[in-house]
């Protein structure tokens, strides 16, 4: 007996010296470099569906280099420390659709930031995107999230936009791959290539962009065979472009929307009468091309809630967006039927992606009527726990997915060790109640408290 009860006294000593030195070389590789540590808080990492409760986050300059038991940590450095006892730090959130405007940025990036939005991806690029973007890198413009451009709109003759398209207009497709060249020297992020495209330069571009090692966001050209529409290998679909014309039972559509350059029209009356077995084979065909999808369904959405409306004329918005309110004033809101018959579409389809386990992305199209900047993208996520998905799928659309498709440099997403520092510290609990994203109690951004 005695030689046993040597022995199990030898390994409680020898337990007991292994966790000192343990808790030394813990102490030892961040002790001094801590620069905030985030305590008591419950995380939910987006790694996995949990919560993991009472843990310290700590933070060296812009970097998370651990996350550990609170219980494990004391500050011996003077570190700040903020107290987050009883609420939920979740990554901080990135708007994949929006669009900027210089006489609006100075205004609508800060509330980006306050809504816990770290990181917007351009839509439509330009030499003003690109300084902004490059200023933001080099640190010399704060209070700005990170931007990640698109090139300019490439467009077929004539444009989506007439006049006011200001990107390349591809008049011949042996013009495609030199324009495409030139926006990638120019030091865009990604490429656009939007709606009038006829078929072979689109395809040629697609293509050539994926070569280059570039990903390539789209609406589905209005010159498109739809029986071609989801052949395509890869890239984005930006608001569900193409899937109610895919599936649509009408035969033609009306002279007065086949006169119109733009994609949406066609859409919309395209979702009056569908055919589900084609939209099912629309999304098998999304799933084994491996096509992105970023539907907005705020865009058609938010327009129609009266409500939310009248309360956004009601009250400013921030400062400096007044002119926004009279944008979206002179549009209007209401429940129109094509809207409504469009959103309900776009709900169903995006149930059918997400249930196909297509790759979706959370964005809002911003600055578009009644889409305020950083709160759309939260409402975003309430439309896609409408759509079907759970409140921790949803929260994937706008961390995990989006640094998914950005790719290994990205360094977001997650809370975990290495990532960059960008959280949303909220007060109660999202997993339980999507809405709950928009209960903030601090944004940290690159190690900073907003």
């Amino acid at each position: 007996v005695t030689p046993l009860l040597w022995l199990m006294k030898y390994i409680n000593n020898m337990r007991k010296v292994i966790l000192i030195v343990l808790h030394f070389c813990l102490y030892a590789s961040y002790s001094q470099k801590i620069d905030l540590a985030i305590t008591n808080c419950n995380v939910i990492t987006l790694k996995e569906n949990a919560i993991l409760k009472n843990k310290t986050i700590l933070i060296s300059g812009s970097s998370i280099i651990a996350v550990v038991n609170s219980s494990s940590w004391k500050n011996s450095s003077n570190t700040t420390v903020l107290d987050a006892t009883g609420k939920y730090v979740i990554p901080a959130l990135t708007d994949m659709h929006v669009h900027l405007n210089p006489f609006m940025d100075k205004y609508s990036l800060p509330l980006f930031l306050k809504y816990g939005i770290t990181t917007v991806r351009v839509m439509a690029g330009n030499d003003q995107v690109l300084q902004k973007r490059d200023s933001i890198n080099k640190k010399l413009l704060r209070n700005s999230p990170d931007i990640y451009s698109a090139s300019e709109l490439i467009d077929g003759n004539p444009p989506s936009f007439d006049k006011d398209h200001s990107g390349p207009i591809v008049t011949s497709e042996s013009d495609i791959e030199k324009i495409i060249y030139e926006q990638i020297k120019k030091g865009y992020d990604f490429i656009k290539l939007y709606s009038r495209l006829d078929e072979n330069s689109f395809r040629k571009g697609l293509s050539y962009a994926k070569k280059q090692g570039f990903k390539v966001a789209y609406h589905i050209p209005v010159t498109l065979q739809k029986q071609h529409f989801f052949d395509i290998n890869g890239g984005e679909i930006e608001h569900l472009s193409g899937y109610s014309r895919y599936a649509s039972k009408l035969d033609s559509l009306p002279k007065k929307i086949l006169l119109k350059n733009y994609d949406v029209p066609f859409d919309e009356i395209s979702a009056k009468d569908i055919d589900f077995n084609k939209l099912n084979d629309a999304v098998r065909k999304t799933v084994a091309h491996n096509i992105w999808n970023c539907p907005t369904l705020v865009l058609f959405y938010n327009q129609t809630d009266e409500v939310f409306c009248k309360n956004i004329l009601g009250n400013k918005i921030g400062d400096g967006l007044d002119g926004l309110l009279g944008w979206w004033s002179s549009v209007g809101y209401g429940k129109k039927e094509n809207v409504m018959t469009y959103i309900d579409f776009q709900k169903k389809t995006v149930a059918l992606l997400h249930k196909n386990n297509a790759k979706i992305l959370a964005g809002t199209d911003f600055p578009n009527p009644w889409l305020v900047p950083g709160l759309s993208l939260h409402q975003e996520l309430e439309r896609m726990v409408d759509a079907g998905l759970t409140n921790y799928e949803a929260l994937k659309t706008a961390t995990v997915n989006p640094a998914e498709w950005f790719g290994k440099n990205y360094n977001k997403g997650t809370v975990e060790k290495n990532k960059q520092a960008d959280l949303l510290i909220l007060n109660e609990n999202p997993l339980l109640d999507i809405k709950n994203t928009q209960k903030i109690h601090k944004v940290v951004y690159k190690g900073e408290v907003q």
